[in-house]
């Protein structure tokens, strides 16, 4: 990654220049999750999720558009790389609402080392998930501004990030320490933009984090959040209402033809 693209890809973060400290490894991550939104508008609108760097750079920087968790964290590697760290990709299992079932490896998250500690850093979570690095291998309670988060080690390898709600504490995502290849990366990517089975292929899920919560649009229903509770819920109709809340409330601007609207309004 060119200087030049550094610098715009900082100032789309709203932040200076940085380097490999913990502290910017914080704000890069805050500021990520802030300023850019998550979102699978191109898979549902059946476009090929492109994982190549200069690609991604293109629609999230240049085109100030967002991504689903493959697409944003492939780029903030490069990011991360280009300040000096050390990424290293983990495929994550989704737990939310507690499957049956061992859930897939469906999602890309980043190990970084600082200063002997490794931290798993990732700005292509929703829901619950921490704001904030973690050190893996410290089971300490971390208030992230929403709340507690902690990360629990489950085996020699095995992690799970967990969000206290009330007086229980919820599974977000385990992960495994383990080296995976680029190759796992686009199964897992192919899989989760292509196939019917995919949560992301069914449903608009657009998402962004604030100052003290998060805003969330599930096809037509918006969600507001102060913390970890909901303050408000309302519908949002598809077409000008749709649109004009990605572009004040997302800050999106959209370049669909009439045939993807089509696809993105057909949901919910």
């Amino acid at each position: 990654m060119k200087d030049i693209e550094i610098s715009k890809y900082l100032k789309r973060l709203k932040l200076n220049d940085c380097n490999n400290s913990l502290e910017d490894l914080i704000s890069l991550q805050q500021g990520h999750m802030v300023n850019i939104p998550f979102e699978n508008l191109d898979v549902i609108a059946r476009r090929n999720i492109n994982l190549d760097g200069d690609h991604l750079y293109h629609k999230i920087i240049t085109n100030r558009r967002g991504g689903y968790c493959f697409e944003l964290n492939t780029l903030y590697s490069l990011l991360l790389k280009a300040l000096g760290f050390l990424p290293k990709p983990v495929l994550g299992r989704v737990w939310l609402r507690n499957p049956e079932q061992t859930p897939p490896r469906n999602h890309l998250a980043h190990l970084v080392q600082i200063s002997g500690e490794t931290f798993i850093t990732d700005v292509g979570f929703g829901g619950l998930t921490t704001r904030v690095p973690l050190n893996i291998n410290d089971p300490s309670e971390i208030n992230d501004n929403d709340g507690l988060v902690r990360i629990l080690k489950l085996s020699d390898y095995q992690f799970m990030i967990q969000r206290k709600i009330d007086d229980d504490w919820a599974n977000q995502y385990s992960f495994e320490n383990v080296e995976i290849s680029t190759e796992d990366i686009y199964i897992s990517n192919y899989y989760m933009s292509t196939n019917p089975r995919s949560h992301f292929y069914n449903d608009n899920f657009i998402g962004k984090f604030t100052s003290n919560g998060r805003i969330g649009l599930f096809n037509n229903q918006l969600t507001e959040r102060n913390g970890i509770k909901i303050v408000s819920k309302k519908r949002i109709e598809y077409g000008i209402e749709w649109l004009n809340i990605l572009s004040n409330d997302f800050n999106l601007k959209l370049n669909f033809s009439n045939v993807e609207f089509d696809k993105i309004f057909d949901k919910g």
